[in-house]
């Protein structure tokens, strides 16, 4: 078998695996794995980066299935392939992405700080690859500030390139973990469309869309210039049941035309919020007024800048209340003052965050006065803080 062909087959059957992972399918994946490596160890040697992503997406496939000493082994020889001189840098990394996933995250980092420091002495910017899976292994260790740093720097160096859409998604979930609710906002308004399109008849695209829209509904952002993720979310899983049901009719009418019906899955049915996201609207909009009245009862300044501050995001997402939500948010700046006045420091980031909302609810109903003065405030805080 020509080398070229070789490489490709087991290309072919290393993706595969890696998707039957993903799906459950564990007999399948790692028996895809097992033929990928299979095809790689007569030209190990002369392509051992190669080598060594098979090992590693073997490695990934059975960690998932618990099989973690037989993993363990393979991570071992995926690294003694790697352990001259690295020329393919973007596949190195890749490997180290994967060693990541198989649970061996000190080996992965190991593997990408070699990259990185190889990439000093090279012209800037840094490529992105590493740098990548240098912010996502952060992530996962919980370093959501250093993470945020490496993607950002990641995200523009892959301008133009097919790592770009990857870093997006990850710096998306390194500005939750941090906390950095204003740029995952601007990020959100930047990208969010580009996973939107993504999803269009691709199935793992349009999970993944939903899970950032999870994601920011978790965060409680409520802005114009983004949907109300309530009803999005819910519009979202009804495409993907129409999007898998369109796909389970192309297998099953397969396996009927080729008689191999022993392999085909269940019907897929609804999962997920498919009723209408006015419900779980509504539903937060009674928690949060819920909890003004328990907050009150304490007169904590920050309990009740909080408070306010989720009433008001529930008012506006709910619709047909923005005039109530602005009073709500007007309140919420008060309430911040209030706890500014005993604690500035830590309550600075919270009043320049109440707001730069309250200008953009105000924008919004027509008060463009308030809203400047509110903005101009915010402005000249953050300068402070900074």
């Amino acid at each position: 078998m020509r080398q070229a062909r070789r490489q490709r087959l087991a290309q072919r059957r290393e993706a595969r695996a890696l998707h039957w992972s993903r799906a459950g399918r564990h007999a399948w994946a790692i028996h895809l794995a097992n033929e990928a490596v299979a095809l790689r160890r007569p030209i190990a040697e002369q392509h051992p980066a190669a080598m060594a992503r098979a090992l590693a997406v073997r490695a990934v496939c059975l960690h998932v299935r618990g099989r973690t000493a037989e993993a363990a082994r393979d991570v071992d020889e995926c690294l003694a392939y790697l352990l001259g001189q690295v020329d393919d840098v973007a596949g190195t990394a890749d490997v180290a992405s994967l060693l990541g996933q198989a649970g061996h995250t000190d080996e992965a980092m190991a593997l990408v700080e070699r990259l990185l420091a190889d990439a000093e002495t090279l012209p800037r910017p840094r490529p992105p690859a590493p740098l990548l899976v240098y912010g996502e292994l952060l992530l996962r260790r919980g370093r959501a500030e250093d993470a945020r740093a490496a993607l950002r720097e990641a995200y523009a160096a892959a301008e133009g390139s097919g790592l770009r859409l990857r870093a997006s998604g990850l710096l998306f979930e390194a500005l939750a973990a941090a906390g950095r609710l204003d740029e995952l906002e601007e990020h959100a308004f930047r990208d969010l469309w580009l996973f939107a399109v993504n999803a269009w008849g691709n199935v793992p695209g349009r999970l993944r869309y939903i899970h950032l829209l999870e994601l920011l509904a978790r965060q409680d952002l409520v802005s114009d210039r983004l949907p109300p993720m309530a009803m999005a979310i819910a519009k979202q899983y009804r495409k993907l049941l129409r999007q898998q049901r369109r796909r389970w009719i192309l297998v099953a009418a397969r396996a009927v035309l080729t008689g191999r019906l022993r392999g085909l899955p269940e019907r897929p049915r609804a999962a997920g919020p498919l009723d209408a996201g006015r419900a779980a609207v509504l539903a937060h909009l009674a928690r949060a007024e819920a909890d003004i009245e328990r907050c009150r009862e304490s007169g904590d300044a920050r309990a009740l800048s909080e408070a306010w501050g989720a009433l008001a995001r529930a008012r506006w997402q709910a619709g047909g209340q923005r005039s109530a939500a602005l009073e709500a948010q007007r309140t919420a700046l008060a309430a911040t003052r209030r706890w500014a006045e005993e604690d500035p420091d830590k309550a600075r980031p919270a009043l320049v965050r109440h707001l730069r909302r309250f200008a953009e609810f105000a924008g919004t109903v027509g008060l463009h006065s308030d809203a400047q003065l509110a903005r101009a405030e915010a402005e000249q805080l953050d300068g402070v803080g900074g």
